[in-house]
């Protein structure tokens, strides 16, 4: 929290409000809990490995205990990242109370506006501790990127802490994306710096290899040692826990619904195996039956995504696993008494279908995924509504136009580049999920807080220069 103990503040607000939280609400068991109680191979080792630590210190009452660690978590993570933005950017206890405001808004607005309503801190899922962790990570990449050190400390800290994030969650690979092109960035920047105090700015290959010296190569073998520590780290889980050498099973047959969903009967004829054709053929046809393909949805980009996500779970569980079970015990002889092994196969029947099928699918198939992100990008920032989606647009918009102008303007300023990694991670976020699953609002407003965060700071500094150019 630094020297400043006006930061106690805020830790008392949020010791307060989770606290009450707490103290309100009983542990929320959700539709994931018993996958992670039961450390199956459809799901991260973090999460049910801390449930697993907890269930050590208390058979009974573990999930009390989790509830109580992640109010814990939420209390100190934001408090550390209020202290943060409080140190970095000056800020005084009117703009600091603004912001611990908008930091509890995802809080607020998924219990209120969300259909389950949940208490993240009292739900028995990773978005319970997640949520809090998030902007910390955030935080860590800032600090990063404005240390200007493409690989250091700072560097090392936040892969490490993105690391984590994704054992817990899948969809936070997508910050190690992120934190490459940050680092790119920043060596390209270091390196034209050098580039131009040698008096070689013209000469390319010189420019390349200071590039080079200057991060890139250590940030490339960075992320390709996060990647492969990752999977070596949940298949040796899995086979600690399961006796299997797997990765995460599941995905596959999540992004195979989507394929489902958008494809016409006659796209079997390109699937090779008889069997497979078959089967691909009574998933099709039962579906279609109950009108759960991209042809019955109605008109208008979000109304066309909200009808994408009614049906994807029912896709994905129902008219594509339930066939797809009976299938593999038909064809391999793994039934349910052999769970997590089924489930492996039907995720191999699934990456088949979508292989030989996306060809013929690929245009369809783009054209409901870029309803589906634009969906995403909507609840990101707001809530879905038709007004609320070209506020949206709106935001956006204004949000990468101050951004260019605050960097011609005022080089190296914050608040922009602080929006620029927002706005890259939204993007990234989005696009990435919507790949695998419909974009529901737990999963998309992570980058709430901080993009307000951000556009407040930009905000100001705007009107800092021209208060500066009318004096």
């Amino acid at each position: 929290m630094g020297k400043d103990k006006r930061n106690l503040i805020f830790f008392g607000i949020f010791a307060v409000f989770f606290g009450a939280l707490f103290l309100m609400g009983e542990p929320v068991y959700t539709g994931d809990t018993f996958q992670y109680e039961n450390q199956m191979v459809m799901r991260e080792p973090g999460y049910a490995l801390l449930i697993q630590l907890l269930r050590l210190f208390s058979p009974e009452g573990h999930y009390r205990l989790l509830t109580a660690l992640q109010c814990v978590t939420a209390i100190a993570a934001n408090t550390v990242v209020i202290a943060f933005f409080r140190r970095r950017f000056d800020l005084g206890l009117p703009f600091s109370f603004l912001f611990a405001a908008v930091l509890l808004a995802p809080h607020i607005m998924t219990p209120v506006f969300s259909s389950t309503h949940l208490v993240l801190t009292n739900a028995l899922m990773t978005e319970g501790i997640l949520f809090s962790l998030y902007p910390l990570a955030v935080v860590s990449l800032l600090d990063m990127m404005w240390s200007e050190k493409p690989v250091g400390k700072e560097s090392l800290r936040t892969i490490g802490l993105f690391f984590l994030l994704s054992l817990v969650r899948g969809q936070m690979m997508v910050l190690f994306v992120v934190w490459f092109l940050v680092v790119y960035v920043m060596a390209v920047k270091n390196a034209m710096k050098k580039t131009d105090r040698t008096g070689s700015g013209l000469d390319t290959f010189q420019l390349a290899e200071n590039i080079a010296r200057h991060g890139l190569m250590a940030a490339v073998a960075v992320v390709v040692i996060a990647f492969a520590a990752r999977a070596l780290v949940i298949r040796t889980y899995n086979y600690c826990e399961q006796g299997l050498f797997v990765d995460t099973a599941s995905g596959k047959a999540m992004s195979f619904a989507n394929v489902l969903y958008v494809a016409e009967r006659a796209d079997g004829a390109a699937i090779a195996d008889d069997g497979l054709r078959e089967l691909f053929y009574e998933m099709y046809d039962t579906a279609d039956a109950d009108r759960m393909n991209v042809k019955y949805a109605p008109s208008g980009i979000l109304d066309k995504a909200a009808y994408h996500e009614r049906c994807h779970d029912e896709l994905n569980f129902t008219y594509f696993a339930e066939p797809a079970k009976r299938y593999v015990g038909e064809r391999q002889g793994i039934y349910t008494d052999r769970y997590q092994e089924l489930m492996i196969a039907i995720d191999e029947i699934a990456e088949q279908l979508s292989k030989q099928l996306m060809p013929e699918v690929a245009v369809r198939y783009f054209l409901n995924y870029i309803n589906v992100i634009a969906l995403g990008f909507v609840r990101t920032v707001a809530y879905e509504n038709p007004l609320l989606s070209w506020y949206a647009l709106f935001v956006y918009m204004a949000a990468a136009a101050l951004t260019v102008w605050l960097w011609r303007k005022r080089q190296g300023g914050r608040a922009a580049s602080f929006m620029a990694v927002v706005l890259l991670t939204i993007a990234g976020n989005v696009c990435a999920t919507a790949l695998m699953i419909q974009c529901i609002s737990r999963y998309m407003i992570y980058n709430l807080p901080l993009f307000y965060m951000a556009g407040m700071l930009e905000l100001r500094e705007l009107l800092r220069i021209r208060q500066r150019k009318a004096e």
